[in-house]
Parts: C-alpha cells; sequence; structure tokens
C-alpha cells in the first residue's frame, strides 16, 4: 500500500494533520482507545468528484484538517488505501478504467467534526475513504482468505543492527501508535523513531508483494536503507541483479544494512474482490 505517509514513486501522499512523514495516533495503540472505537463513526459532510482530463503525470492525495483531497489520482490507489492493501493479489474485480481514468476528490467534514477528525489514527482516518468510495462510486465488496505467497520479515543470524531511538522531548510517551518518520525515494528509505511494522509495510510496496512483520520486535529504530532498484527482484526472490543497477538488491540490504531478513513463504491472507464499482456522475 502507497501509504499516505510517504511519499512514492510520481504521487505525493500527503501526511494526514501532521507533519511531513509522521502521523499521529490515540496514546492506546494503533486502534485507539474504546471511547473512540466505540463513538459514532465520523462522516464527509460534502463529497465532490470530478474526473481529471490532463495530461500531467503528478497526482496528489492526502487528508487536511477538514477532510481529503486528491488531484489526478486513479481510483485504484483510494482502494488500495481505503482497504490498506499492497499491489498483487489482495485486490480483486477491479474494472479497468480504476487505472486509466483520473479524478480530482475533495470530500470535507463539518467543522464541528474537525476536533474529532484529529483525534483519529492512522488506520481510522484510512478506513473513511471507504465512504467515498460507497457513495459516490457504488461499491459493493466482500472479503475472502486466500493462501498467497508472501515475505516475511524476520530476525536475521547476529541480530538486528538498526539504532534504537531515543524518546525525543516533545513526543510523549514516545507516541504510541505512530508509525513514526519514514521517508522513501527510489532505491532508498530513511527512518527516525520507526515501528517495524510499518517498516513492512513499505517493503511490501517495494516488493509488490505482502511483507508480514515477523521479527518480534516492538521498539523504535533509526535506520537507512539503500538498494539497486531491481524491478524483477519480487519475481526472483532478490537472486537476479539489474545489469544497469549499481549496489546490493533490496533483500541483500535488509540483511546487511538492517540485520533483517526477508524469507519467501505462503500465509493466510484478506483479500478484497470487489463486485460492483461504477463511475460517478460529475458534480
Amino acid at each position: 500500500m502507497k501509504a499516505i505517509r510517504a511519499a512514492v514513486g510520481s504521487i505525493l501522499l500527503a501526511v494526514p494533520l501532521a507533519a511531513a512523514q509522521q502521523t499521529t495516533a490515540p496514546a492506546n495503540g494503533p486502534q485507539g482507545n474504546s471511547a473512540q472505537n466505540t463513538a459514532k463513526p465520523l462522516t464527509f459532510d460534502v463529497i465532490s468528484v470530478k474526473p481529471n482530463h490532463s495530461d500531467s503525470a503528478d497526482a496528489q492525495m492526502g487528508m487536511n484538517p477538514d477532510g481529503f483531497t486528491s488531484t489526478n489520482i486513479q481510483l485504484h490507489d483510494l482502494l488500495l488505501q481505503a482497504f490498506e492493501l499492497q499491489e498483487g493479489d489482495q485486490l480483486l474485480g477491479e474494472p479497468k478504467w480504476t487505472t486509466s481514468d483520473h479524478w480530482n476528490i475533495d470530500a470535507r467534514i463539518a467543522a464541528e467534526d474537525m476536533a474529532t477528525l484529529g483525534e483519529l489514527n492512522y488506520h481510522q482516518r484510512l478506513s473513511m475513504f471507504r465512504e467515498i468510495l460507497v457513495e459516490r462510486f457504488g461499491l459493493k465488496v466482500h472479503h475472502e482468505t486466500r493462501t498467497l505467497p508472501v515475505y516475511a520479515l524476520v530476525v536475521a543470524k547476529g541480530g538486528p543492527k538498526m539504532t534504537a531511538s531515543k524518546p525525543q522531548p516533545n513526543d510523549p510517551d514516545g507516541m504510541p501508535g505512530n508509525p513514526g518518520v519514514l521517508n522513501t525515494s527510489l532505491g532508498r528509505e530513511t527512518g527516525r523513531g520507526a515501528l517495524i511494522e510499518f517498516l513492512a509495510e513499505d517493503l511490501s510496496d517495494a516488493l509488490g508483494r505482502k511483507v508480514l512483520d515477523r521479527t518480534g520486535l516492538t521498539g523504535r529504530y533509526d535506520f537507512t536503507l539503500t538498494w539497486a532498484p531491481d524491478d524483477s527482484a519480487a519475481a526472483t526472490g532478490g537472486s537476479a541483479a539489474s545489469g544497469a543497477a549499481q549496489g546490493p538488491s533490496l533483500f541483500t540490504a535488509v540483511q546487511e544494512q538492517l540485520g533483517l531478513k526477508l524469507e519467501s513463504v505462503k500465509a493466510p491472507v484478506d483479500v478484497v474482490v470487489i463486485d460492483h464499482l461504477e463511475k460517478p456522475s460529475e458534480n
């Protein structure tokens, strides 16, 4: 999944209500506290969807203090965000136009709900995108569990080589549930105060296959990871090298630079199957 907290490829995925590359969650962890989870779901007050017919290759998507805006995005990317999926076999039944048509979307909450939006954690904010898909694109889905090829991220022999993060003065209680700061570009990723589960998500994006965090590491880490981008890496398990690329494969870099290892396994994975999706009327 191209996470909102990261800039990936040509899509600038802005950060929801936080500084660049950082997302804040309630103090009781990624799912938030029980009061927040039992509250009435936050919904958008207005949702505007218009086709984008420009020839621009640039796209933007992100949360704002009063809602969500995007410019020139493919619906495919919004679907991945809404269900927190990686590329590949986790999203089935998409019409072809989800990757060919582009859209400008402006979804706003009521002014009195802005404080509540600011309290939502990373996962709760992404789930709000489903309202846009249901209300304006008529989305209907069902879920299936399928056994698929995935990668397991484990601790390599010798242990992790990352630096344990020191608490920042302005981060109360280490800000539990916050992914930390993760900056991703082609062939490079840096982390500051990062949780490994979110590193696994970014590795999923790079490999086009889901990566499961099986490290057992619960701390926060600082690291720099660099590798030679190779489109064939996911298909070869890292055994092939690009003739033009300089540097190690992602698989080698993860092991040598982070002290972790990517192992090819099969595991039950949640799959979203699209039953209905239609182009909306312009408004």
